[in-house]
């Protein structure tokens, strides 16, 4: 039997992945405890914009604060020592993070192949391995229940609605609370109501307590619909919403 030919692209892709998310691991393991180090690596240094409380728009580099997801850590200048001193903890209201250290390593990895050229390497890589690069963090306020407010990543949104998640962080397990606001405010103003993933019958309860003046979500959530936790799943709800629901 022939066997198919093995992509080597695709498996350089998956071993930088691998090797870059061991890495970032540790470092997220190093700097998690119940408080921060003075000095951070610099390899957790994002490129990143942030809205403060009083609306201003700021840029800079940093990440998340992993000890509760409340603010983020930020230094002004790109960090040139392996240690970073001086950095600032601050509230914001929302920060765009990029993430390129993935992407700019595998167009590194492809450029040593003199036969590829700029349309190859660019179909090779978004057929064999999608890398988000740009992450959108929100403050997320007036929840419905004994939930904490903090910065939660933007998964989908429509005109009428936006589906959160919670933040990735090794210091705490990831939930199973997937967060939604209605776009008839600003998502710092917004009142944030969960839906709980942890069962079925959580989750039918948290989808009647919500939608109750929208019975078509109700009615689809009785009857299987929404569940279990995936992207389709969120990105469904929020559809239904806009198609179903009056603001």
């Amino acid at each position: 039997m022939l066997r198919k030919p093995i992509n080597i692209y695709k498996l350089l892709l998956i071993t930088l992945t691998l090797l870059f998310c061991t890495d970032k691991l540790h470092t997220q393991f190093y700097i998690t405890s119940r408080s921060l180090k003075k000095e951070q690596p610099r390899i957790v240094f994002d490129s990143l914009t942030y809205t403060s409380l009083n609306n201003e728009t700021v840029s800079g580099f940093g990440f998340v604060n992993p000890i509760d997801a409340k603010s983020i850590v930020f230094i002004k200048e790109k960090p040139k020592e392996n240690l970073v001193k001086g950095w600032k903890d601050i509230k914001v209201k929302s920060a765009t993070i990029y993430t390129s250290k993935l992407k700019d390593l595998s167009y590194r990895m492809l450029d040593l192949d003199p036969n590829l050229d700029a349309n190859q390497k660019k179909r090779i890589l978004s057929k064999n391995y999608a890398i988000d690069d740009t992450i959108n963090v929100f403050f997320l306020r007036h929840i419905k229940g004994a939930i904490a407010n903090n910065l939660r990543t933007l998964y989908y949104e429509n005109s009428k609605a936006r589906i959160f998640k919670d933040i990735t962080s090794n210091y705490y397990a990831t939930s199973q609370i997937v967060y939604f606001q209605t776009q008839e405010k600003p998502v710092y103003e917004s009142d944030t109501h969960f839906l709980n993933y942890n069962n079925h019958k959580a989750f039918k309860k948290s989808v009647k307590r919500f939608f109750k003046t929208c019975p078509k979500i109700v009615e689809n959530a009785q009857n299987g619909d929404y569940f279990p936790r995936s992207g389709k799943a969120f990105r469904k709800i929020a559809d239904d919403y806009e198609s179903y629901c009056e603001n």
